[in-house]
């Protein structure tokens, strides 16, 4: 398994995309078709009831929408929530928005503390919850109306999974930077974040991290020099 940071997992994005010419969208949708797999296999019970998707604005918000599209299209209830405004989703992530609005899908924004306390009540109603908030690519602490959602989150006793990384964590870092969502990790090929790998080690806080590898296309040989 090789380890990464933030700025050597954009760079094998980047090659997966350019130099072998994977598309981005093919990546997003192969990561959450992979998401959804590792539900059915440890969570196949919890998927008996409703799911709760926490969206970011970018690309690990574009692969929870994967999730959320590929969990309905296999007959789960599924409500979602985009931290943020849809008007501020742009990419691929905006791509497999706008495809939830054609299925009929609704997405509720959630843009400010007013409306996480309107909505938490319909999240803390589920079985499951897909952290898709922050990937890789956090390196400050989680702030504001953000930090109310982690922590909330955490104190619903509700089963959480997260994409690539625990909202909250940073891939650059091995100190916890701030609050983070205790949740099973999803993480991406052969590949691991440098964060990781203390907190396998730390017996207290951390104890409730699992990790699970999802094989894409982002392990294709050659590799890029990292």
């Amino acid at each position: 398994m090789r380890i990464l940071n933030a700025a050597q997992m954009r760079e094998a994005d980047r090659f997966t995309i350019e130099d072998i010419g994977i598309p981005s969208l093919v990546l997003m949708e192969n990561a959450g078709r992979q998401v959804v797999a590792a539900l059915e296999a440890a969570y196949e019970s919890r998927l008996n009831g409703r799911v709760a998707v926490l969206c970011g604005r970018g690309n690990n918000g574009g692969d929870g929408f994967v999730v959320a599209r590929t969990l309905v299209q296999r007959g789960v209830d599924v409500s979602v929530f985009l931290i943020g405004r849809v008007a501020e989703v742009r990419g691929d992530a905006r791509v497999n928005l706008e495809i939830l609005g054609r299925l009929g899908l609704t997405v509720v924004e959630i843009a400010d503390s007013q409306a996480w306390e309107l909505h938490f009540s319909e999240v803390s109603d589920c079985n499951l919850i897909v952290d898709a908030i922050f990937g890789t690519g956090l390196n400050t602490p989680v702030s504001g109306f953000i930090e109310s959602i982690v922590a909330d989150v955490n104190a619903s006793g509700i089963a959480v999974v997260a994409i690539d990384l625990p909202s909250g964590l940073s891939a650059d870092s091995p100190e916890q930077i701030g609050p983070w969502t205790l949740a099973v990790i999803l993480s991406r090929g052969d590949v691991h974040h440098d964060s990781h790998i203390p907190y396998w080690r730390e017996p207290v806080d951390l104890a409730a991290l699992e990790l699970e590898v999802l094989s894409l296309t982002v392990e294709a040989r050659p590799r890029p020099h990292l």
